[in-house]
This record gives C-alpha cells, structure tokens and sequence, in this order.
C-alpha cells in the first residue's frame, strides 16, 4: 500500500484562479485538509472553496490558528500541535493537505510544519504556487529584474526593528518587502527620507478584488485604514 503523503499545498494569492493544475488534483484526493485562520482572514480556504469537484462538506477540514508571539516556547508548541494533528491522518493511511496562500517555499507556516513532519519520518511534497509579490508585479504591469539584475526579499518588520532595512534598501537591484504588518508607516517614511519613494509600488491583497495599488508619491497619502491593512501588503522597490 502507498505510504501517506503529507502535502504542503500553495493557493496562490488568494484569487481562485491563481490555483494551479496540481494543487486542485491533490486537493481532491486529500481526505483531510488543514488551513491558517486568524482574526483577519481564512483567505487560503476561502480560495479554493468552489473548486468545481472539490466537495469540501465530504473532507474532514481543520483550522490552524498560529500567532504572531516572539515567545518561541509558544510558537514551538503550536507548530507541535498542528503537526502531531496531522501526523494522527497519516498514521492511518490517509494523506493531508495543509493550505498556504503564495507559495509554500517562502515564509510559509506549512512549509515549517512539513519540516517537522519529515523529521518524523513521514512522506512530504511542496506543491508549488503564485507568490504573493509575483501577483503583486503582475497586478502593477511591473517588471521585477532586468538581464543580470538581483533581486532581494526582505522582511520588512524584522530588519526595520534590526536596523538593517536602509543597509538593505541601499543595496543593488530590485527589492521586495513583505512582512511588513507592524512598522509599515516608519517603513514608508524611511523610503521617502532615501529619496525611493518615487521607485517604490505597494499592493494590498494582490490579486483578490479588493486589492489596492499605490506608486510613488501615492504611498505617502494612505489612510489610516489603509495603513492598519500593512498584513497583506508588498512593496517593489526598483
């Protein structure tokens, strides 16, 4: 008999259609399927919920709830959690899917949760997606590298509260800046103070139908309310 698989599985953006090929196939066969639920957002169930054949009343579906804390003991433990939960499938057989809105190689909570379960001797694939700031470029009719161009992705917040950010922004090539949801408003102002503002592009929730693009000088004029939304945003630097 096949061994169990547990499949770490992108959803793209959040649009539907971003959804590839692969991932519907696997869905489909995937008895259970775990997806991230917070406060603001189940964006990655949300799009594949009318997959035409999916039937997600006929699989067994659990939330996965993951915080924000810097309290690593507790991060620990809720990877923990969530991974034996699967594991518990996979003992009996059955495959698992776990959702990822972008892509499940980059600052994915499933793609963590898939090292943990290969450690433990469990079968894992990556089902490869749209990132979020490849949505983002598309969405800006934007081109990201030229020939010979590098491209760097930082995380916003981190090397902002590092003090690493205007080391990083001063760098060649183009940059992306995800992650940004605490420190969005200083990361602004320190792009305008580095004369990049006119450079720059952000996109909120790429690809979905609320999504909101700002260039250059527009940056500087978000709302507050646009500000408080810094968790799905992406900012191009070029």
């Amino acid at each position: 008999m096949q061994k169990a698989i547990f499949y770490a599985v992108s959803t793209g953006a959040g649009n539907p259609d971003l959804l590839t090929l692969q991932a519907v196939k696997i869905l489909k066969e995937c008895q259970a399927i775990f997806y991230p639920e917070s406060e603001k957002n189940t964006i990655a169930l949300d799009s594949i919920s009318k997959i035409t054949g999916l039937e997600l009343t006929k699989k067994e579906l659990f939330s996965c709830h993951f915080s924000m804390t810097k309290n690593e003991d507790k991060r620990k433990s809720e990877y923990d959690e969530v991974a034996a939960r699967c594991e518990n499938f996979l003992n009996k057989g059955k495959s698992v899917a776990m959702l990822s809105i972008g892509d499940v190689s980059l600052y994915s909570t499933a793609g963590h949760t898939a090292s943990l379960i290969k450690k433990h001797g469990f079968n894992v694939e990556f089902i490869a997606g749209v990132n979020s700031f490849s949505a983002a470029a598309a969405s800006s009719a934007i081109s990201l590298c030229k020939k010979d161009e590098k491209l760097t992705i930082i995380p916003g917040d981190t090397f902002y509260i590092e003090g690493k950010l205007e080391y990083a922004l001063k760098d060649q090539g183009s940059k992306i800046l995800m992650k940004m949801g605490r420190h969005l408003e200083e990361i602004i102002s320190l792009l305008d103070a580095l004369g990049l503002i006119q450079n720059s592009t952000l996109v909120q929730k790429a690809s979905l139908e609320d999504e909101k693009i700002f260039q250059g000088e527009e940056i500087k004029s978000m709302t507050i309310e646009d500000l408080k939304n810094a968790y799905l945003s992406v900012m191009i630097v070029n």
